[in-house]
Parts: structure tokens; C-alpha cells; sequence
């Protein structure tokens, strides 16, 4: 009896599963998600307990979050939200910035923002948004982006004060500001959780300080 519903719930999962499949919001969640599985995993810990902890561990802290936004959602209500009064951080891509519209202060579920600010002849490192389109407004100052295409050839887009950027998810960028004055942008992705889905390309790291070095020595 026990193994036959067991056999059932199964199936029922499965199914479920391959209708999830073609949520794109589902995709992107099950990714995250997995990703900090494999970024968590340490190769000497592998026992099955230990791998069970860790699935309970990332299953509670999804859950923890599901429960934010479901009590989010019972008042939903416009907000105001000023950089000026929260936390900045350096981003894993080498990037001072200030989450702003992020599911963590606002009942948001498919957009989040940040306030950027770049040094002078500051550079990111080099990253890719798999599943996270982005837009960047730039306030002050002028910012090259950096991107490369599906060959591996490397292009960049200048931009100033007043004009928006959109990278496309998938394509590997890095922003450089060359100039003596420091770059601030308003930047929107695509994803309600801002620092998610955020994969740094080391290997492309080299090409960005080249590329640097060049724009400064024509200065």
C-alpha cells in the first residue's frame, strides 16, 4: 500500500515537474538554487548524511524566503526606497553597490535595482547573468561596458550620463570607468533577488585589465 502511493507521488512530482519546465521563473529558481548546492559542496564532505544536511539546509532557507514573500504579498503596497538609507556591499563582481528593489525589502517578483558606484579607473570582474536581463541608467559620469559575443570576441559599448544599457541574459560583460570622475548609475535586473544568478568568468579578467590599460595610454 505504502510503496504503491509512494510509486504515485512519485509520478504526481514528475509530472508537476515537466509542467514546471516551461516556467521560465520556475527554471530560474531551480538554477539558483542548485548553483549554491554545487558552491556549498565541499569534495571532502560527502557522506550521504552530510549531503541530506545540506539539501535540508537549502530546502529550509528557500522556504524561509517563500514565506517573506507570501506575507509580502498579503499588502501589497508602493514603496519608496532611498540607497542613501541602506546597506552598500561589494558585489561578487567587484562592484560597489547598494541593493535597492530586491525581495529581501520589497514585495518584488520579477524586478530588482541597485544604485552602482564606480571608482574612477575602477573595473569589475568579468560575469554573466544566465538567466538575468539587465538595464543600467547611467546618472554621472561615462562608463564603457565591455561584452563578448558567442565566439569569444570581445566588443564594447560606451555610455553617458542620461543613456540606458541593456545586456541580454547570457552574454558575458565587465564595466570599466577610465576617467577621473566616478561613474554613478540606477542598475535593474530582471530577477527579484538582486545578487542572484551571478557567475564570474575569470578567464576573461586579463582581456578587461588590457582593455584598460589601452583606453588609459590613448588618454
Amino acid at each position: 500500500m505504502s510503496r504503491s502511493l509512494g510509486r504515485h507521488n512519485h509520478a504526481n512530482a514528475r509530472a508537476d515537474s515537466q509542467a514546471d519546465a516551461s516556467d521560465p521563473l520556475h527554471l530560474r529558481v531551480v538554477y539558483d538554487v542548485l548553483a549554491g548546492l554545487v558552491d556549498d559542496l565541499d569534495p571532502e564532505m560527502v557522506t550521504a548524511a552530510q549531503l541530506r544536511d545540506l539539501l535540508v539546509h537549502r530546502r529550509d532557507l528557500v522556504q524561509s524566503q517563500l514565506d517573506h514573500l507570501a506575507k509580502a504579498s498579503t499588502g501589497r503596497r508602493p514603496v519608496v526606497l532611498d540607497p542613501a538609507q541602506l546597506s552598500g556591499l561589494m558585489s561578487r563582481q567587484g562592484q560597489p553597490l547598494t541593493p535597492v528593489i530586491t525581495a529581501e525589502v520589497a514585495p518584488t517578483e520579477g524586478l530588482s535595482s541597485a544604485q552602482v558606484w564606480m571608482p574612477p579607473r575602477h573595473t569589475s570582474f568579468a560575469h554573466v547573468h544566465h538567466h538575468t536581463g539587465v538595464g543600467v541608467l547611467v546618472l554621472q559620469g561615462k562608463a564603457i561596458t565591455l561584452w563578448w559575443d558567442e565566439k569569444g570576441r570581445m566588443h564594447e559599448l560606451p555610455q553617458f550620463a542620461g543613456q540606458h544599457l541593456f545586456i541580454p541574459h547570457g552574454v558575458p560583460h565587465a564595466a570599466i570607468n577610465p576617467h577621473q570622475v566616478p561613474v554613478v548609475a540606477a542598475e535593474f535586473r530582471s530577477n527579484p533577488v538582486f545578487n542572484a544568478d551571478n557567475e564570474l568568468l575569470p578567464d576573461l579578467d586579463s582581456e578587461v585589465a588590457a582593455r584598460m590599460r589601452s583606453v588609459l595610454a590613448a588618454a
